[in-house]
């Protein structure tokens, strides 16, 4: 198999890794007592999930062995509710330059069932940034101030 199923494979690893991630998020919120921001966490972390199972249903449908490696979540430490919301932002930019990179190659590589697979997840990383980005705006406006604060949780219960 091509570098390219290889990286796909690798992709898939990135998704449950990044599940991985918002579960930390996540536990972090809890300790918080953020029951909406962990409740929208843990919905992120389910679709990452989500994003490798299409990976791997990919992969095995081809003919890809799948392979996994170890998850590294990171530390799960966060300094404020602000750090971890950019700091998924910033982890979904990188999704995206990782997405973008593979619809590159399978392009370079004229791999259409690649091309017609990766352009599902181009798509989904627009509205994975911008939910990001707005949650980011909004926090940065409330600026750590609890009433502020405990209204956006309130909504984001309802994802």
């Amino acid at each position: 198999m091509s570098k390219l199923y290889d990286a796909l494979n690798e992709q898939m690893n990135f998704e449950l890794e990044s599940a991985y991630i918002y579960a930390a998020m996540s536990a972090y919120l809890d300790t918080l007592n953020m029951k909406g921001m962990v409740h929208f966490m843990d919905h992120q972390a389910k679709e990452e999930v989500e994003h490798a199972e299409r990976f791997k249903k990919f992969l095995q449908e081809t003919g890809y062995g799948v392979k996994y490696r170890a998850l590294n979540p990171g530390d799960g430490q966060f300094a404020s509710i602000d750090e971890v919301f950019k700091k998924a932002l910033a982890h979904e930019k990188v999704v995206t330059s990782r997405i973008h990179a593979l619809a590159e190659q399978a392009r370079e590589e004229k791999e259409l069932r690649v091309q017609n697979m990766i352009a599902w997840f181009v798509d989904e990383q627009i509205e994975e940034e911008e939910t990001f980005s707005v949650l980011v705006e909004r926090l940065e406006r409330i600026n750590g101030q609890w009433n502020g604060l405990y209204i956006l949780d309130a909504e984001m219960a309802h994802r």
